[in-house]
């Protein structure tokens, strides 16, 4: 038999000297390989999730401010424009001229399939005459969503004219008494086209009239003289509405 080789204790550290340094070069051979291998697709994906979610998290409420500015800039513009349609509406009626051969005021209430506030007004007026125009009939009316009419939806004006060569300056801007000056009764709001009217409110999608009746407003026709007291409800396509009351001097008692 071969004698076993013996060591000593002393070449046995000597080696372990020698081979640290191989390890350690052994080692960072290896985490350079790693780094230059880069990260994973998990790992990029991880990464970017937390990111859009952490992102998400911190421009949500922004979002929402800007979102409510917008919705309350747009209510605040319908609301102004409305304001500015129920004006021209009280003007028209403020000028109504008074003539005992015909009434000048005229109020349907309407209630449509799918639509209850589909109301119109007529108004035998003198305001006209200011726009370059003879003094005549007024009518306003709201064309719904689904109108046959080729025309947008919204709050139409329209004026009739008993004498288009009368204007303002003439000395008989009233007219009154011609032969050819339609009365309001006699005129079909629904024979009007829109392409013959003004539109006033886009955004409306309906028109209402109150009168006060045993201290509430009802709904109801009207036919006569200037009412004392009337109120207009012009509803919103936000499902909003904007009401204004107008109390007239003068009027008929």
């Amino acid at each position: 038999m071969r004698a076993r080789r013996r060591t000593s204790p002393c070449s046995a550290s000597f080696r372990h000297i020698f081979a640290r340094p191989r390890v350690r070069a052994a080692a960072r051979r290896t985490m350079k390989s790693k780094r230059a291998r880069g990260f994973t697709l998990i790992e990029i994906l991880l990464v970017v999730g937390l990111v859009g979610i952490i992102a998400a998290a911190a421009l949500a409420p922004l979002v929402l401010t800007v979102r409510s500015l917008e919705e309350a800039q747009s209510r605040w513009g319908a609301r102004h424009n409305a304001r500015d349609a129920a004006d021209a509406m009280y003007r028209d009626l403020r000028m109504a001229l008074h003539n005992p051969s015909f009434q000048s005021v005229k109020v349907i209430h309407e209630e449509s399939l799918g639509n209850d506030a589909d109301d119109r007004l007529m108004v035998w007026s003198l305001s006209p005459a200011y726009e370059g125009r003879s003094a005549g009939v007024v009518v306003y009316r709201v064309l719904p969503e689904d109108s046959f009419s080729d025309g947008e939806p919204g709050l139409y004006r329209w004026v009739i004219c008993g004498q288009p060569s009368l204007h303002a300056s003439s000395g008989d801007i009233f007219g009154a008494e011609s032969d050819d000056v339609p009365e309001p009764m006699e005129i079909d709001p629904d024979d009007l086209e829109a392409k013959d009217g003004e539109l006033l409110l886009p955004d409306a999608r309906g028109l209402r009239f109150y009168f006060p009746k045993g201290g509430e407003w009802k709904r109801e026709s009207y036919e006569g003289g200037l009412p004392e007291i009337l109120r207009a409800e012009l509803v919103l396509k936000d499902d909003g509405s904007y009401v204004c009351t107008e109390r007239f001097a003068g009027a008929a008692k």
